[in-house]
């Protein structure tokens, strides 16, 4: 009893000892920042001057401010959209990625990830170059179909058509991180399950929408989540395509965080807006969890 005593806490020492590094970065890297903006968002405080307490006062001017309200608008349309498309579009190349008898699977998935690995700045800067209006790919593309009049559309510079860019951008660069999420769930349901549905005279339709979408749940509650969080956060697409304009129609709340901060040096507001901003996305992620009902299978 003694010697099975002294392996668990043997055990227990090198687990610590192990878990440790990530637990340090977790603390110093998201607690204390969450904890340093919870303060900050309580005060007056200009970038490089001591701040001074006022309360909830940068709270009730955020919920007041017609600017802040734009940003949360213009932020909830970009995701909204960008994470439909990216879930649909994902479910739809990890079901034909699931089928063993496809030819160049291996090939789709290269190509397919290679977006995600590719960073931000180097693809917009691509993208930058496809919605080129008159000379750039897509107008080309235009050109080749006959629509020239589309030629001289300006994506990135209209008001209407610029947060549809983006949306693009976002769908083409995360698409295949959930693809391979949605491929893992997709694999992981029992092929009995499909195939005794087809047996019993369901075609694959039926199958799909009425067992393998059910026990997909899970993945998709994360997926969900993830997309949600991840495109509300996002900058570098924003800022690389079109700088928040024109006239605001892509001025979401990363760009409101950063021009606040780092043009306007208002710190203080800067931090509220932030914390808003975190409880929007928790509040997101804590209802999708429960309205959604878990499936599970053994």
């Amino acid at each position: 009893m003694t010697y099975k005593i002294c392996c668990l806490r043997r055990d227990l020492k090198y687990g610590l000892f192990f878990i440790s590094p990530s637990v340090v970065f977790f603390l110093l890297f998201w607690i204390m920042p969450v904890l340093l903006a919870l303060y900050y968002s309580l005060t007056r405080w200009k970038v490089g001057r001591p701040g001074t307490f006022i309360g909830f006062k940068n709270y009730t001017n955020l919920l007041t401010d017609p600017q802040f309200h734009r940003s949360i608008q213009a932020s909830l349309t970009i995701t909204l959209l960008a994470v439909a498309g990216t879930m649909v579009l994902s479910l739809i190349l990890a079901v034909l990625l699931n089928d063993e008898h496809l030819r160049g699977g291996r090939l789709m998935k290269t190509l397919i990830i290679l977006p995600v690995v590719t960073d931000w700045v180097a693809t917009g800067l691509v993208w930058q170059l496809i919605f080129l209006p008159h000379s750039g790919v897509l107008a080309g593309i235009f050109s080749f179909l006959g629509l020239r009049e589309l030629m001289g559309l300006g994506w990135t510079a209209t008001k209407s058509l610029a947060p549809f860019a983006i949306v693009i951008f976002i769908v083409w660069k995360t698409t295949g991180l959930y693809t391979i999420i949605f491929l893992a769930g997709l694999r992981s349901i029992p092929r009995q399950y499909t195939e005794a549905a087809l047996v019993d005279g369901a075609n694959a339709w039926q199958a799909f929408v009425n067992i393998t979408l059910p026990l997909l749940r899970p993945i998709t509650v994360f997926v969900l989540v993830t997309a949600f969080v991840n495109t509300m956060g996002l900058f570098e697409p924003v800022f690389m395509l079109t700088g928040g304009g024109p006239s605001d129609a892509t001025r979401v709340l990363p760009i409101f965080l950063y021009e606040t901060f780092f043009q306007f040096r208002n710190g203080g507001y800067a931090s509220a807006a932030g914390v808003l901003f975190l409880v929007l996305c928790l509040g997101f992620a804590l209802l999708s969890a429960r309205s959604l009902q878990y499936s599970y299978y053994e």
